[in-house]
């Protein structure tokens, strides 16, 4: 609820109670009542249910009876309209937004999930977003999801993302990775297992907090195990070992330098009677970029890898360039297919 939606209903809440005190103030100055006796004389007179009065009303009481009963058949009926008005058109909001939420997951097609919008979660969230990465984000708490409804970017569920209707919700059939962000360990275990089973092959990545945790996710189906503790001392240790090398890294990952950054270009669909080296294709010359490295077809990492390096079919190049340069690249590995 923002800011605008508490005054709408401050307002006639602040109106009632007005009249109430009005009422208790006035049968008590005019005819002497007990503090119960004026309010109930209050409340049938403004709910106009013709009871019984406590006892006989003198002349002033009469006058003081008549003008409570017009104020509060226009402001009382303000009120109560208002306050009618305001809980209808949130049950109406909270349904219109969810089945348009529900329509818009549907016709996503290779995004990401992401658990939990924490710390860690949001940040990914943020992270992917920014690469045009469609994300749906799963979370159960009502006062982080107030934060989540006011970016019109982020899709989102809110449930139980251990449920498999929740993760179903979220397009996990169809999802191409699922990050599992969640504060408890345990959490992130169960996270991992029901999506590893409705969806054998999407990439999940999960946080840890318990170093002993890192093998039991990976066998309950996580690709990835991030620990933020271990990363964040980590990154402590290496600002004072080689700070010009962590900030030059920091600075590519987050695509700082202008607009160069590291980017990894798929090569599976390159036929194997096709295959051709770096220096046969004039990648460097041609696109302009540079290539950091390569991971064969069988997973196997080389660096820098020379012009006579073959690139074979389920390979993946990692380079540094521009977009465009990425372009120029993949046109050139779309001939040899």
């Amino acid at each position: 609820m923002n800011k605008q939606d508490n005054y709408s209903l401050l307002i006639p809440l602040l109106v009632f109670v007005g009249i109430i005190i009005l009422g208790i103030l006035g049968y008590s100055y005019i005819e002497g009542y007990t503090f119960e006796e004026a309010l109930y004389m209050t409340v049938i007179t403004v709910g106009t249910v013709g009871f019984k009065e406590v006892r006989p009303l003198s002349e002033s009481g009469m006058w003081f009876t008549v003008v409570l009963i017009l104020l509060s058949l226009g402001l009382f009926a303000y009120a109560l309209s208002t306050i009618t008005k305001h809980l209808s058109d949130r049950l109406f909001n909270k349904y219109f937004t969810h089945n348009k939420m529900e329509k818009r997951i549907a016709k996503l097609h290779n995004h990401v999930i992401v658990v939990g919008y924490g710390r860690n979660g949001s940040q990914a969230v943020k992270e992917l977003i920014d690469n045009n990465i469609p994300v749906v984000v799963v979370e159960n708490r009502p006062n982080v999801l107030q934060y989540i409804e006011d970016d019109a970017k982020i899709a989102y569920i809110q449930g139980d993302a251990t449920d498999d209707n929740v993760l179903s919700k979220a397009g996990i059939d169809r999802a191409k990775a699922l990050i599992t962000a969640l504060a408890s360990d345990a959490d992130n275990l169960f996270v991992v297992i029901t999506a590893r089973e409705i969806n054998p092959s999407i990439k999940i990545i999960s946080r840890a907090s318990a170093i002993s945790n890192d093998k039991k996710l990976k066998l309950a189906g996580a690709n990835n195990v991030i620990m933020p503790d271990k990363v964040g001392g980590q990154k402590m240790a290496k600002l004072v070992i080689q700070p010009d090398i962590n900030e030059f890294v920091e600075n590519i990952m987050l695509r700082r330098v202008g607009d160069v950054a590291l980017f990894e270009v798929d090569c599976s669909n390159i036929p194997p009677n096709n295959t051709k080296s770096i220096g046969d294709l004039k990648i460097r010359e041609t696109c302009g970029i540079s290539i950091l490295g390569i991971k064969d077809e069988i997973g196997q990492y080389q660096l820098n890898p020379g012009p006579e390096t073959v690139i074979r079919p389920h390979s993946m190049l990692f380079v540094l360039g521009n977009q465009q340069q990425i372009e120029l690249l993949k046109n050139l590995l779309r001939k040899l297919i």
